[in-house]
């Protein structure tokens, strides 16, 4: 979990400063993590119930965390994209 945790905003920090629009693989790296975590979660030994300590700890920190970043990096490369267009058409 702490990976993606560092890597996620990290990558979304490059994408939004560099303003290079919408790059897909690196949504798609993001959102893989995202859903991929859930499944990590599960391979806990004795796989715990949702809503024990490690999911308040770390579990729901890491989705959180990830979302954001995706979600920021989705707005931006947006706004970027339309920017880009609009400096096209006039």
């Amino acid at each position: 979990m702490g990976a993606g945790v560092v890597r996620a905003p990290r990558g979304a920090w490059y994408l939004t400063t560099r303003r290079q629009g919408l790059v897909w693989p690196a949504l798609a790296w993001m959102a893989a993590t995202l859903f991929a975590l859930a499944a990590f979660r599960n391979t806990a030994p004795g796989t715990p119930p949702i809503g024990c300590v490690m999911d308040w700890f770390a579990f729901f920190w890491a989705e959180a965390v990830i979302a954001l970043c995706l979600i920021v990096v989705v707005t931006f490369g947006i706004r970027t994209a339309l920017r880009a267009a609009d400096a096209q058409l006039a």
